[in-house]
């Protein structure tokens, strides 16, 4: 009786198996838009972690979208009638005939030019610093920046700070353009992750293609964009994103790091990409 001999079966060896070169179009195919997921993902969650702390910390829930994220494209103002409480505050406590003449103007939603130049003089005459009444004159005429507005409120207690913030009215357009120019950024990230990770996992060795070096790349890269958005681009661009808790903030990036490497981390171990990529080293 003759034996034939069965062929051994092919043993994969992890993504190297048949990838040879690797197939760069194939992985960019299959991770865009898990990319772009990822990054919008971590993005709310992000977005979320701060509407809590901010608004646990009495500085208002709507705070993260209605004054935040906004002011990239908007002015962000405390209004005419919240200037009292911006000016109690303050340490300010106009006399009552100032009150009287101001209140009038604060009904309307108005103070004129020559009201706030008067006022301003006021202010001086009770020894509050120029600078700081300059500021307030650019804010009652309705020539304040959000550079303006992030000085002056930078100067008050964290507890005067908060209760001005939380105060401030929400607008619903604010809300809607906030949460737009987050969830867009949050997109740009993911795909800007989606390159350093892909590098990583396509150029590198064979452990930087394991669940826990996504992830771990993930929390680095959160922590550089925290870097990036504090020192670099927020200051010039946004001032008021500066308001918010720096500590909270940090570990929020953190997370929308953790967030997107994990994504990523399931993402690549589809054997559509494993396959997709070279050979491990």
């Amino acid at each position: 009786m003759t034996t034939q001999t069965r062929p051994k079966p092919q043993v994969r060896t992890g993504h190297a198996a048949g990838a040879g070169a690797g197939d760069p179009a194939t992985v960019a195919k299959r991770l865009a838009v898990p990319a772009v997921g990822a990054g919008v993902l971590g993005g709310l969650v992000l977005i979320a972690t701060m509407t809590i702390v901010m608004g646990a910390a009495g500085m208002g829930y709507a705070s993260p979208l209605n004054l935040g994220m906004p002011a990239f494209v908007y002015t962000i103002a405390p209004p005419v009638h919240m200037l009292p409480q911006l000016m109690a505050a303050m340490g300010i406590n106009l006399p009552p005939t100032a009150m009287s003449q101001l209140a009038p103007a604060i009904q309307s939603g108005h103070i004129s030019a020559p009201m706030a130049h008067q006022l301003g003089a006021m202010l001086l005459g009770m020894h509050v610093p120029a600078a700081q009444v300059q500021m307030m004159g650019q804010l009652m005429t309705g020539h304040a920046s959000n550079a303006t507005v992030a000085t002056l409120l930078g100067h008050l207690s964290p507890a005067a700070r908060n209760s001005i913030m939380a105060a401030m009215p929400v607008s619903a357009g604010h809300v809607v353009v906030g949460l737009i120019l987050h969830v867009a950024f949050s997109a740009f990230l993911g795909l800007a992750f989606f390159a350093i990770i892909g590098a990583a996992a396509w150029f590198g060795p064979s452990i930087l293609r394991s669940k826990m070096a996504f992830m771990a790349i993930g929390v680095a890269g959160g922590a550089v964009v925290y870097v990036v958005n504090r020192f670099v681009l927020l200051p010039p661009t946004n001032p008021m994103m500066g308001l918010v808790p720096q500590i909270a903030f940090f570990l929020a990036h953190l997370l929308f790091g953790l967030v997107v490497g994990t994504a990523f981390a399931m993402a690549y171990g589809r054997r559509s990409v494993g396959d997709a990529l070279p050979a491990v080293r």
